[in-house]
């Protein structure tokens, strides 16, 4: 400079878009004079007297010649001449500050690998972007949250406390449009960035103006977050101070940290998913080993149920269908549903569910199935104000696991006490020593002494033995539940069920028929089975209980010949006791003796047939079957006159007679 353009008592300073600022390069002899800060705009300024040179270089650099006295005229040559000259000098500080640039880089994926806190990663990112970003000192990170469907505000700089507040839906001014397509967004001027805000909602534009702490926005840079083509979120820049254009180098740079922050994102969400699961394990070994010592210690459903309460923080019920009972925690109510209804609602679905149940308010309930050997023997019922955490749900099936393994520990017990109560009963039956037997009912709380009676109940057979096993024990449970009070014992075998009751007075035993009649109803409608009982009569001590046996047996038969569901009691069978030993193919046989000759070739209900039925329906009396067959009385006579001469009979002789009546009688109870 001093040999070509004979320039002396100058100094040199140079600007850099990065630090923002300018600074001393080379001092000829002259006074150190103040220069203008950066945020004049497009980087000129203006002294008090023109003494000095301005050059532009690329990325918005500017190197100044300032001169003691007055400015020296330049040719534009000369002037070419210093912008060569000078060029070194831009190149090292551009070069310094893409190295500053590169180390934060660098930094951020060290970052990356030595912290997993993803809210403090976050908040050091965007220290990053401010360092090497100029003019970026207020910038914040929205990402999508799938649960509100919106662009939050997870970490910011430079902004008020009121940016946490805001919450973008996708396609809603800079950030939510950035998200939705994955364009990066420049806006450059305050009226190109209020343009680009329009359609943000009234609540999120008034938390935005509360929380930028400048009075208007001019520059405004959005670039989208992404990792593996799926966009996480949006990284914000927004300046309020004029300051140097954002170059293809900061773009670059932005990219590189977005990408970097996307990174950091997904190693914290895989952290958390492993540790989360690292959890889940931990979780589910400590309640299966609690619930499981509780069993081991056979503390019982009650306590197991308790120790769910506490373990989920929520109402938890447990609903033991075979034994219809509850188990709660003793500051529940009773439950919202009752044994019928929720027996109904596990009948119809054994998966898991939730189900809103609408009395004076509404509640929500989670339903929890329990199976034994294919059949739903229980539920776990949890009242939500919710739908279940992922743990909660772990929890939940872990009890049930166990609750399960309590109830077939119970059905084995059960079976046990079963096959003892059905042995004491085949005693009984053969009677083979009174006293013993008496004493041996005694310790079973049944008076042998008192009037006797037996029941035997039915069910349709199942071809899996294991959900008939299931059924009949659930039966005699309800039955035990029902006849809590009344003197019984009561087993099951196979698909029967037999109840031998023990009364003081008759009164007993007809309370006791209506109830078993009511049950059979209600257990055939919620349960689709069919159910067939047959009632004994009552007699005095143990001998008789043989006889009650029989007879009720022998209802049984009555009702299975009439292909009819519900009860019978042996006494209202009447006459047909005398019948009940007979076949259906021997009734058919003299029934079909008695009516094939009446019969035409065109069908059974030929006019004799139907004469002879109406006849004996009406006993005889000639008037009243005429009118009943709507013919006259001398045609009936003609009528009953070959009937005779076929079947070769006499009406009036009182063993044939006896012998139509017995016909009429069959073939209305048996076909």
């Amino acid at each position: 400079m001093s040999q070509k353009l004979s320039l002396k008592d100058y100094q040199i300073w140079a600007f850099s878009p990065f630090e923002q600022k300018w600074s001393l390069v080379i001092k000829q002899t002259v006074q150190k004079n103040p220069l203008p800060d950066s945020s004049v705009e497009n980087s000129t300024f203006s002294l008090d007297h023109q003494n000095y040179y301005l050059l532009d270089f690329p990325e918005n650099h500017k190197i100044a010649i300032l001169f003691k006295d007055s400015k020296p005229l330049l040719t534009k040559e000369d002037t070419e001449f210093l912008n060569s000259l000078l060029f070194p000098v831009y190149s090292e500080l551009a070069t310094k500050s893409k190295e500053v640039k590169l180390k934060k880089l660098i930094d951020g994926v060290q970052n990356i690998t030595s912290t997993l806190d993803l809210g403090e990663l976050l908040t050091t990112m965007l220290d990053n972007v401010a360092s090497v970003i100029p003019g970026a000192d207020v910038s914040a990170l929205w990402l999508y949250s799938p649960s509100i469907d919106r662009l939050v505000c997870r970490a910011y700089k430079g902004w008020n406390k009121e940016i946490e507040q805001v919450q973008y839906k996708s396609g809603e001014s800079v950030c939510g449009k950035t998200f939705q397509d994955g364009q990066t967004r420049f806006y450059i001027s305050s009226l190109h960035v209020k343009e680009s805000m329009k359609g943000i909602s009234k609540r999120n534009l008034q938390f935005l103006e509360s929380a930028f702490p400048y009075p208007k926005i001019h520059t405004s840079v959005t670039v989208p977050v992404s990792f593996r083509n799926e966009i996480l979120g949006v990284l914000s820049i927004d300046r309020g101070k004029r300051v140097a254009h954002i170059t293809k180098w900061d773009f670059q740079i932005l990219k590189g940290l977005s990408a970097q922050i996307a990174i950091a994102i997904e190693n914290a969400r895989l952290f958390t998913e492993i540790n989360r699961k690292n959890q889940v394990l931990v979780k589910q070994n400590e309640v299966h080993s609690t619930l499981t010592l509780l069993s081991i210690q056979n503390k019982g459903i009650q306590t197991i149920t308790q120790e769910l309460n506490l373990m989920l923080g929520l109402p938890v019920l447990f609903v033991d269908f075979n034994e219809s009972k509850f188990y709660k925690d003793s500051k529940m109510q009773t439950s919202i549903l009752s044994m019928d209804e929720i027996t109904k609602i596990c009948a119809e679905k054994y998966d898991s569910m939730y189900v809103d149940v609408i009395d004076t308010e509404l509640t929500s309930l989670f339903i929890y199935p329990i199976l034994v050997n294919r059949v739903c023997d229980a539920c776990i019922i949890v009242i939500v104000p919710r739908k279940l955490t992922q743990m909660e749900n772990i929890i939940v099936e872990r009890g049930a696991s166990v609750l399960a393994l309590e109830l077939a520990k119970r059905q084995l017990l059960t079976e046990f006490h079963n096959k003892k109560i059905h042995d004491f009963y085949s005693d009984l039956l053969k009677n083979e020593n009174s006293d013993q037997l008496y004493q041996q009912g005694l310790e079973y709380g049944v008076d042998l002494n008192n009037d006797l009676f037996t029941i035997k109940i039915e069910l349709s057979n199942h071809n899996d033995l294991s959900v008939l096993r299931t059924t009949v024990h659930r039966f005699v449970s309800r039955m035990n539940y029902h006849f809590q009070k009344e003197v019984k014992i009561i087993f099951g075998n196979h698909n029967k069920v037999s109840i031998l009751f023990s009364v003081k007075h008759p009164s007993e035993r007809t309370r006791v028929v209506k109830k078993i009649n009511s049950l059979l109803s209600e257990w055939e409608q919620y349960d689709g089975q069919k159910m067939y009982a047959g009632i004994g009569m009552s007699y005095k001590g143990i001998e008789s209980i043989k006889k009650t046996d029989a007879e009720a047996d022998k209802s049984l038969t009555y009702l299975a010949s009439r292909k009819r569901t519900g009860s019978i009691e042996f006494s209202d069978i009447g006459i047909n006791r005398l019948f009940l030993n007979l076949s259906n193919e021997e009734v058919g046989d003299f029934l079909q003796e008695i009516f094939t000759p009446l019969a035409t070739q065109g069908g059974r209900n030929s006019e004799l047939e139907q004469t002879l039925l109406s006849y004996i329906k009406c006993n005889r009396n000639a008037a009243k079957t005429a009118e009943d067959l709507h013919i006259h009385i001398n045609t009936l006579y003609q009528r009953i006159r070959k009937i005779e001469d076929t079947l070769g009979i006499s009406l009036e002789k009182p063993e044939d007679l006896l012998k139509m009546q017995l016909a009429y009688h069959l073939r209305e109870t048996f076909e």
